[in-house]
């Protein structure tokens, strides 16, 4: 190896333009609507396992944080849908707000 070309283990050690790049900005809707889903299908997961007492107790606290939400036959729609649009919002408003303060 000849001594005008650094080694493999000092070319990884420099620092380069990628790496000193400053991180990108977040898509606010595309962030939204992964913290929908996965909240959404949370919320219909424990509407379902609200047959068991470990259920029911998360089924109470959404009670009392979705409006019109109760133990009603067609509350597992209407639950995921808020814990959707709910999840939708502040995921979206997250990523709005990360992008302002990393300017």
């Amino acid at each position: 190896m000849s001594d005008s070309q650094p080694s493999t283990q000092e070319q990884s050690r420099s620092p380069t333009a990628e790496a000193t790049e400053t991180t990108g900005t977040v898509d606010p809707r595309a962030l939204g609507l992964s913290a929908g889903i996965i909240w959404g299908a949370a919320v219909a997961f424990l509407e379902l396992a609200a047959g068991t007492r470990y259920g029911e107790r998360w089924r109470l606290l959404l009670a009392d944080l979705y409006p019109g939400y109760s133990h009603e036959p067609g509350d597992l729609v209407w639950g995921t849908i808020l814990g959707f649009i709910d999840a939708f919002v502040l995921g979206y408003l997250f990523g709005r707000i990360y992008n302002w303060l990393s300017k």
